[in-house]
């Protein structure tokens, strides 16, 4: 039955193996089982560096998890146990019952963390039924083992590859061995333990590397050994990781990424194409633009994502100006013209092709005045020509750190900049030349989550930042857990276009079968927010009310996952979908795409019995 007109913009349709009627009858019961809330705790113990929780830059597995979490979808928090000391409270919320449907324990119990209580792990486990996922050699505490069903012995170099032992919901559909095509095995490390009451899922040589164990019907001890090191740089891993969340809760909302790629381009509306000799290139034409990247990404159906500079450092009034401003003859001759430019971004922008983020204000140094400067004015073959002098937000001319206050300021300008010039304010951020600050108080990727974007090689947002670079999703990208990051060819500048035109399209005959998508896009997702909405299995999917705008006015798609177990207890029943108070008949299988619908920042799903409908 056809929605009515009114009902179209805010009902969220699922699409399921046939056809479904969709109804206005009243909602229907919960399921007669236990659901899990749908949000994990991630238990780590010394890996966050920065003890005020507000970075994560530690580049070992701590910040891929959080990066997997996020780009999934799976909503969760963190506690950390070099500061906090666990209670029951942990677990629950003010009304006793349980707060998470699992906890993903990456804590080294060997490692400084304060003296902890394990006894209420074992508590939320088996009186609140909060399932556990281990990872590696963080099985340590008998009490994580007694609920695992394994005993640690040791943890030590092998060669062997991960195997699969048995058919199981984890391990469907994955390769045979998980780790293959790794590089040099001799320097994998494997933890040995002894089986006690689990089941063996994967096996490296004789030691078992993966195991399940059932502490009720609905609730689930599961470890996932390996190298800490290296164990999540393999996309099979990665899969019975995702896999062992949906079958520790039962269910999974989850996002996926397979072949889609971003394309990002840096440095239009900078000054160094004119001032550096190494980098000297006449400003893309209107012209240019149309015929050499708009007309590809049109006819591919593909986003360029363009990190853009607001501001021009003008040498004759030694200040910045509009990066769109009048002609002139730069040092080598050349006429630069960025007005033409500018027209062909806008054309870009306005047909959906392009997509404007931040490079920054300027590209260039704060400070272009103190010694060895000035650079104002300095020939072309001397200070003009130091590279360091077209770095905003580290002073590799010098070697020194910008100032937190300073940085800002930059952000602030460019946001301020690109805003005004194009119409949108940018939600991504990069850096002129990767050159960034590190330390905790001038960290680049901290001040930029302070400042209002939501992603720089990684996530940025309210509760914390998590150092990345253009190139951070590796192993990730490209698979289907992050989006590919490329950059645009032929050399991911507008130089490469003004020195080879015919280069960019040549990234869509290398990449025949992806999307190309842009930032707005995954930003959007990484910061939407999906929490439990009722007792049964009832969630509210809410957009990020700044960086949510890309599902404003476009549908967003997501994968439900049901585990093995639950899909058991709902066969030989009815079963209704409930979507923003509209229902639908619902079969039970394991993977289902759900399309939300544009018109609403808060849509509301539940499955239920169908009984009595």
């Amino acid at each position: 039955m056809r929605l009515k007109p009114r009902f179209a913009a805010v009902v969220l349709m699922l699409w399921i193996l046939a056809p479904a009627a969709v109804s206005a009858t009243a909602p229907a019961s919960a399921p007669a089982f236990a659901v899990k809330p749908y949000r994990v705790l991630l238990v780590i113990g010394d890996q966050w560096k920065d003890p005020t929780s507000s970075l994560i830059a530690d580049g070992a597995e701590f910040q891929d998890l959080v990066t997997l979490l996020k780009s999934w979808g799976v909503p969760f928090d963190i506690a950390r146990l070099d500061q906090e000391r666990l209670s029951l409270s942990h677990f629950l919320n003010a009304d006793g019952r349980a707060r998470y449907g699992a906890v993903v324990w990456d804590a080294d119990q060997a490692g400084p963390i304060l003296t902890q209580d394990y006894g209420v792990l074992a508590r939320a486990v088996r009186e609140h039924g909060v399932s556990l996922i281990a990872l590696a050699d963080r099985i340590k505490e008998p009490v994580i083992q007694g609920l695992l069903g394994v005993r640690f012995r040791a943890f030590h170099p092998h060669s062997a590859d991960l195997r699969v032992a048995e058919p199981h919901f984890l391990t469907q559909g994955l390769p045979d061995p998980l780790d293959a095509g790794d590089i040099s095995s001799a320097f994998k490390g494997r933890v040995q333990a002894d089986v006690e009451g689990a089941r063996v899922l994967v096996r490296q040589g004789a030691w078992p590397q993966a195991t399940i164990r059932e502490i009720d019907t609905e609730t689930r001890a599961i470890w996932i050994g390996g190298d800490p090191a290296r164990m999540l740089s393999y996309q099979p891993v990665r899969t019975l990781l995702k896999r062992a969340l949906t079958s520790a809760i039962g269910y999974a909302l989850v996002k996926s990424w397979t072949d889609r790629i971003i394309l990002m381009m840096d440095d239009l509306g900078n000054a160094q194409n004119a001032w550096l000799e190494h980098w000297h290139y006449a400003a893309l034409t209107a012209d240019q633009i149309r015929r050499c990247i708009l007309a590809p990404l049109k006819a591919h159906n593909a986003v360029l994502v363009v990190n853009a500079l607001p501001g021009f450092v003008d040498d004759r009034s030694r200040s910045v100006v509009p990066s769109w401003g009048e002609p002139f003859i730069d040092g080598f001759g050349t006429r630069q013209d960025y007005r033409p430019t500018k027209q062909g971004l806008d054309e870009g922008v306005r047909a959906g092709l392009i997509e404007i983020q931040s490079h920054g204000w300027t590209h260039m140094q704060p400070d272009l005045d103190s010694p060895p400067g000035p650079w104002w004015g300095s020939p072309l073959d001397g200070e003009r020509a130091e590279v360091g002098w077209y770095r905003e937000f580290y002073d590799t001319r010098r070697n020194a750190e910008i100032p937190a206050a300073v940085q800002a300021l930059h952000m602030r300008r460019s946001i301020e900049g690109l805003t005004r010039q194009f119409g949108t304010a940018p939600l991504a951020f990069a850096t002129g030349g990767n050159a960034v600050s590190s330390s905790l108080a001038n960290n680049t990727w901290r001040i930029a989550a302070r400042e209002g974007f939501g992603w720089y090689g990684g996530y940025l947002g309210e509760d914390y930042a998590v150092q990345g670079n253009a190139n951070a999703t590796a192993p990730f990208g490209g698979t289907d857990d992050v989006p590919l990051i490329l950059p645009a060819p032929p050399d991911g500048h507008d130089r490469g276009v003004s020195l080879r035109p015919e280069g960019f399209a040549e990234v869509f005959a290398a990449h025949p079968k992806a999307r190309y998508m842009g930032l707005d896009e995954y930003i959007a997702y990484i910061h939407a927010v999906i929490r439990s909405a009722g007792p049964g299995l009832e969630l509210e999917i809410a957009d990020h009310p700044r960086f949510g705008r890309f599902l404003a006015t476009r549908p967003q798609t997501w994968s439900l996952h049901l585990s093995d177990w639950l899909r058991e207890r709902m066969t030989g029943g009815s079963w209704i979908l409930e979507l923003d108070g509209r229902t639908a008949d619902f079969r039970p299988a394991e993977w289902t795409t759900v399309e939300l619908r544009p018109g609403r920042s808060v849509h509301h799903l539940a499955i239920a019995s169908g009984k009595g409908r």
